[in-house]
């Protein structure tokens, strides 16, 4: 039972945007600063992978589990062989990120867990009040990455799609995968009007994440993500000896609904609750770090923690937005997008550009590598949706 009832930070939400926010805090002179997590779950097993490209280190580098800088795209009428160079494709398993993070916080007396549900968050004139396991805390500051039912007030301009996702990982008696290998992304699978593929990624010669992912608006039935990952396992790799020692399900929200950065002055969404979730891949881990790293700079050079972006670089958001109104009105469909992105740019430029990291004229070109008019079309809805 937690018997202090005011701390310095409070953090809803143990997950990835909780725990890097936490670790990062624990970096700096900021370390000795009261702090309260809040979770609801114990995290015991490896419930989310999570993958990413980059070119340098991140502050977890000694958690990746794995890595590839040769992977495969495939869609009906187009394959090739991907060189990531200079970027490297990693991935981090849930578990070994929470075990890393929690033993570290372990050490530190002036970090109190709290394994509870938030039930709300209130705003104060000088902090924020938090209720949680039938009991009230305040905060001079709430970083909060839990997004509460009702949180979204949904238009008829925005777009809301579903990134749904179930994962086996198989193993083999015979060896059978090549660990130097990857499958990025294999639109080959029935796609159902929506947007449908499969990526592969092997660990060793006997072990490899098989994952069926999905854009779309509704979610499956449990047995036709089973059903997919099947059929793919054995048309596809024409693997019928395997038995699977791991599953992981997820769904990630993908929108062009504008997020909030924060509730009040004192209390600071982050993680997915804050938009951290790149709204046209669903790609979220670097963002985050990037982001809570940012944020407690500014709380050590400034006392508090504010967000800057140039404005310029929210064009992005636009580029998110339209790809999204082109899938959510299917004005093209998303294989034929992706199979004309890898068709007709370098790999290193259809990263960097998913990494919001390219110059305008290299976007100038990736916008002439997809078909014009669906496109326009979609650009036209975002602006409107921004604009009305």
């Amino acid at each position: 039972m937690v018997t202090e009832k005011h701390f310095d930070y409070i953090i809803t939400g143990g997950g990835c945007a909780g725990l890097s926010l936490v670790y990062h805090l624990m970096q700096t002179p900021l370390k000795n600063k009261k702090i309260l997590l809040i979770e609801k779950d114990v995290k015991r097993h490896n419930d989310r992978t999570w993958c990413f490209w980059e070119q340098e280190k991140n502050p977890f580098e000694s958690l990746v589990y794995h890595r590839w800088q040769q992977m495969y795209f495939y869609s009906h009428d187009f394959a090739k062989k991907l060189n990531l160079s200079p970027f490297t494709y990693k991935m981090i398993r849930g578990i070994d990120f929470y075990q890393h993070i929690n033993q570290q916080l372990a050490a530190h007396k002036n970090i109190t867990h709290l394994q509870a549900s938030v039930e709300h968050i209130r705003t104060m004139p000088d902090g924020a009040l938090v209720k949680a396991g039938g009991q009230t805390y305040q905060g001079d500051w709430v970083f909060n990455s839990i997004r509460f039912a009702g949180d979204e007030k949904p238009s008829k301009a925005d777009q809301h799609l579903l990134q749904h996702f179930k994962g086996w990982v198989v193993k083999t008696e015979q060896p059978f995968f090549n660990p130097e290998e990857a499958v990025l992304m294999d639109f080959r699978v029935e796609q159902h009007h929506d947007c449908r593929f499969v990526y592969v990624l092997p660990t060793d010669a006997h072990t490899a994440l098989v994952e069926y992912t999905i854009f779309s608006e509704e979610l499956l039935s449990t047995d036709a993500y089973d059903v997919a990952l099947t059929n793919y396992l054995e048309h596809f790799l024409s693997l019928r000896n395997y038995h699977v020692v791991h599953k992981e399900f997820g769904v990630i929200p993908m929108t062009d609904r504008p997020f909030a950065a924060q509730q009040s002055p004192h209390i600071i969404n982050i993680g997915t609750a804050g938009g951290l979730t790149k709204p046209s891949t669903g790609y979220t881990f670097l963002r985050i770090q990037k982001d809570t790293q940012a944020l407690v700079q500014a709380m050590v050079s400034q006392g508090k923690p504010v967000r800057s972006q140039q404005k310029w670089h929210k064009r992005f958001d636009i580029y998110d937005s339209t790809l999204l109104q082109v899938m959510g009105r299917r004005l093209y469909s998303p294989e034929g997008v992706f199979t004309h992105l890898f068709k007709n740019n370098p790999e290193e430029r259809v990263l960097r550009f998913l990494d919001e990291a390219t110059s305008f004229w290299e976007e100038v070109k990736v916008a002439h590598s997809v078909p014009v008019s669906p496109f326009m079309q979609g650009m036209l809805y975002a602006f409107f949706r921004r604009i009305f």
